[in-house]
């Protein structure tokens, strides 16, 4: 006979455990960590949280981190493969008085979320059969007073995950050149072809500068705190002094495959950069190899020229210079197994919480905070993420982008001899400005669709 047919046993069973409860003695409370030893209590479904002001280890003295933190999710793991043709947060608003362009704190084209190769450095070719995951997603709500209900007030809203792993796929590269891409526009041969999404003009045949970036569509800005590892193999030729030619070739962070000569190192080259609407990534004090010196030596001059040849390859062999690429060049942002990845919108400057509410933790391979490759920051020994503007942010710390490399030699003009001496130095002015490179965007839809 069932229960469901038998309410008066059901009623017998129930009263026979009271009795036997208070037979034995009143019933009493348990801890939480007893209660999780119960099945089906530990690891339940929904998550819930709080943090006091200033509670955790680091907190920023700028009063960023004087809120209470309330935070709401779930405990499982979320598979998601997903397109978006314009994603774009905080156009207008309080961000305006700060910037005059661009119009909107996050704009990006042709936004896809999707997995990551096995290997962690380029995403997945199975495009839309491959899933972005998403761990314990959660909201979080930043309140100011809230031991007044009167002038208690919701700062900041943050949507996130403990940690995420995959790719997401980004804008449109003219050209066609590179890896399989999709959102190719126009034969990609032609000089000046018109880029839909910014009206720029494209100059496939542009080595640096404006007709290099009018070939890519995708992040026109961004704000948020980016914790990236980047590598790099790339060749440029100049005129030092303006009339000695030198090839200037620049190898960092871990490259798979070598690339012209650049051996693969084992030690990540990491940056870090941080703001509101940010256009561009600037990397400074990346090394040069200063080879193929040219001084011009003929028959004429050989006595003279032939031993200031030598002495040129023989001292001037290596230096610095800086790297501009703008934001719209990044067709790829690989996320391999990041933690603290977060949106978020306030009304003022707040440092949210890191999910774990503890310091990030300093074995990660590849990973600014871990000390084997001497590049910590300030964040390393704080449990809050990097403190976030007014506005709409996006904290993305362990981010990555991977053999950059151009497919051509860039030509960056002529240097002075003040710009020569300055390569010797850590801020060398040698600036390679907006460089054609080859990140391209991977594909993202079923069948010959060129967008989803």
């Amino acid at each position: 006979m069932s229960l469901v047919s038998s309410p008066f046993k059901v009623a017998f069973i129930i009263a026979n455990v009271l009795v036997s409860g208070l037979a034995l003695g009143a019933l009493k409370p348990i801890s939480d960590n007893e209660l999780g030893d119960v099945v089906a209590q530990s690891g339940g479904l929904f998550i819930s949280d709080h943090i006091a002001p200033n509670e955790l280890t680091g907190a920023p003295g700028d009063g960023s981190a004087n809120f209470d933190f309330y935070r709401m999710g779930l405990d499982v793991k979320m598979d998601m493969n997903l397109n978006m043709a314009k994603f774009q947060l905080g156009c207008g608003g309080v961000n305006d008085l700060l910037t005059t362009s661009p119009a909107c704190d996050i704009d990006i084209d042709y936004l896809s979320f999707m997995g990551i190769n096995n290997e962690g450095d380029f995403p997945s070719l199975d495009g839309p059969d491959s899933t972005f995951d998403l761990i314990r997603p959660y909201i979080e709500l930043a309140i100011k007073n809230d031991d007044s209900p009167t002038l208690r007030e919701v700062v900041g809203l943050k949507i996130g995950g403990q940690k995420i792993n995959g790719a997401l796929s980004i804008g449109r590269d003219y050209t066609g050149v590179g890896k399989p891409t999709e959102g190719f526009v126009g034969p990609g041969l032609e000089s000046n072809l018109t880029n839909q999404e910014t009206g720029a003009a494209c100059n496939p045949n542009a080595t640096v500068g404006s007709g290099v970036v009018g070939c890519h569509s995708g992040i026109n800005s961004v704000s948020g705190f980016l914790s990236l590892e980047l590598s790099a193999a790339m060749r440029a030729k100049a005129r030092l002094a303006g009339f000695i030619n030198a090839d200037l070739n620049t190898c960092f962070g871990r490259m798979n495959p070598s690339q012209y000569g650049c051996n693969p190192s084992t030690t990540p080259f990491l940056v870090e950069a941080g703001g509101t609407r940010m256009q561009q990534l600037h990397v400074a004090a990346a090394r040069l190899e200063v080879d193929n010196i040219d001084l011009g030596c003929t028959i004429w001059n050989f006595l003279v020229c032939s031993p200031a040849q030598l002495v040129a390859n023989a001292i001037v062999d290596e230096g610095y210079g800086q790297l501009i690429v703008d934001l719209k060049q990044v067709h790829y942002l690989l996320t391999p197994n990041t933690e603290n990845f977060f949106i978020s919108l306030q009304r003022e400057k707040v440092a949210w919480p890191n999910y774990s509410k503890t310091t990030p933790p300093a074995n990660i391979p590849f990973d600014i905070c871990n000390p084997a490759y001497g590049q910590t920051t300030s964040r390393c020994g704080s449990a809050y993420s990097p403190t976030a503007n007014t506005g709409w942010w996006l904290n993305a710390p362990g981010a990555k982008i991977l053999n950059i490399n151009p497919p051509n030699r860039l030509d960056v003009g002529n240097l002075s001899l003040g710009d020569v001496i300055s390569l010797l130095g850590p801020e060398g002015r040698l600036l390679i400005e907006t460089p054609k490179v080859d990140l391209p965007r991977v594909g993202n839809c079923h069948g010959s669709a060129m967008f989803c």
